[in-house]
Order: C-alpha cells, then sequence, then structure tokens
C-alpha cells in the first residue's frame, strides 16, 4: 500500500471520529433542550436514555460511515438516502439495544432471561427508546438525522468509477 493509500485511510478514521463525537453530542444536545426547564429537576431514567441516546448517536454515526462504502460508487442522491437510512436505523437499533442492557443492569431480577424473554424485552426496549426520542416530533432532531445523512454523502467515503476500475484490473 502507498503512502498516500495510508495517509488517506489516517485522515478517513480521524474524520469519522470526529463526526462520530460531534453527532453523538448533537444528538443529546437536542433532546436535552426539551427536557431542561428551570425550575424543574430531570429524572433519572431520563438522564439515563440522554445517555443512551448520546451513546447511540455516536455508534450510529461509525457504522453508518463505514456502511457507506457499499455506496461509494454511486450519484450523491443515493449516497444520502443510503447514509440515511443506515443512521437511522442503527440510532435507533444501537439505542433500543442500550435501553435492554441498562433495564438488565440496572433491575437484574426483574428480566426473563430465555429466548422468547430476551425478545421481547429488545422489541420493547426498541420501542422505548424510539418513542422517547421521536414523541413529541422535535423538528430539531428530523434535521439533524437528515445533517448527518447528508455529511456522511459529501464527506464519507467516496470513490470515483474509474477508480474502482483500475483497482479491479490489478
Amino acid at each position: 500500500m502507498s503512502s498516500d493509500g495510508v495517509l488517506s485511510m489516517i485522515v478517513g478514521l480521524v474524520l469519522a471520529l470526529l463526526f462520530a463525537a460531534v453527532m453523538g453530542v448533537s444528538s443529546a444536545a437536542v433532546l436535552v433542550t426539551d427536557y431542561m426547564h428551570p425550575g424543574r429537576m430531570m429524572s433519572v431514567q431520563a438522564r439515563h436514555t440522554l445517555a443512551i441516546c448520546a451513546i447511540a448517536g455516536f455508534l450510529a454515526s461509525l457504522v453508518a460511515w463505514w456502511l457507506q462504502g457499499f455506496a461509494a460508487e454511486r450519484g450523491l442522491f443515493i449516497r444520502f438516502v443510503n447514509a440515511l437510512m443506515t443512521y437511522i436505523l442503527s440510532f435507533g437499533a444501537i439505542g433500543g439495544l442500550l435501553v435492554v442492557a441498562n433495564n438488565i443492569i440496572s433491575y437484574p431480577n426483574a428480566n426473563d432471561f430465555s429466548l422468547g424473554g430476551l425478545y421481547s424485552s429488545s422489541v420493547g426496549g426498541f420501542y422505548t427508546f424510539a418513542l422517547f426520542v421521536a414523541v413529541p416530533l422535535r423538528i430539531a432532531l428530523a434535521g439533524l438525522l437528515v445533517s448527518a445523512g447528508l455529511i456522511i454523502a459529501l464527506v464519507g467515503p467516496q470513490r470515483r468509477l474509474a477508480e474502482t476500475k483500475t483497482a479491479s484490473n490489478r
């Protein structure tokens, strides 16, 4: 591998990590503005879910960046749709998984560890996370999701068709 290829991989990794950090902090910040009211205390469950939201935003950004390689040869619109759908689905799935993990850690005796019990708790965790994040409709969160897809499409992994053909001919 040439030094340009290694440098390109390092720059891509740094960009992905910075993007993930910004998206994690931003997703928590958008939701915290809805739950922080003067003179009101935020519940422990809301604080845990906001922390889960930040972690899910960070990990979903990394997953979406990594999976963008599958659409790297396509046009801007296809890369945008791929990044947007990947980010939204991974954000919800990772958030739901983290809610289930939080429930298992917080309340170990209240869980059914059979396959059916784990399945129902994971579905319940996903719905709990999705409802906490999506209801009521937050325009700022929708804008954040769209901006994540747009940033990944514009700055994320891209391959020109000529580069792909010369690489496959080697």
